[in-house]
């Protein structure tokens, strides 16, 4: 896909998120907002991914969490309007985050990990 905390091109926004929504598929999301205003703020915790996506008529990535189960019927949507840029940062523990910047200079950090499993 791409190498460890490169910058996405624009361009390739749309494919690049939508593989990401394929490869971590039944992963759980978390959603930090950075903001230099009101501080860090968490918009989803540990909360089933549905997918992640870049529209390029609107201009925004968008993340939909829940609406997978019972537990979390709802499908919710946080959305980045306008971003700047976006990077895709690797981890070797796993989780993968995709930064999306603002053009106010809010950063959205959203990072998606696998679901542990329980033991037998």
């Amino acid at each position: 896909m791409t190498k460890d905390n490169e910058e996405i091109r624009r361009d390739a926004w749309q494919k690049t998120l939508e593989g990401l929504t394929g490869e971590h598929e039944g992963d759980v999301v978390t959603i930090e907002v950075e903001d230099l205003d009101l501080g860090d703020q968490f918009a989803a915790e540990q909360i089933p991914f549905s997918y992640i996506e870049y529209d390029p008529h609107d201009d925004a990535v968008s993340v939909g969490v829940g609406g997978l189960d019972g537990r979390y019927p709802v499908l919710l949507r946080h959305v980045v309007e306008h971003p700047q840029n976006v990077f895709i940062h690797h981890s070797e523990e796993g989780p993968v985050t995709v930064e999306v910047r603002s053009p106010d200079g809010t950063v959205t950090l959203i990072t998606l990990q696998g679901r542990l499993e329980l033991p037998a």
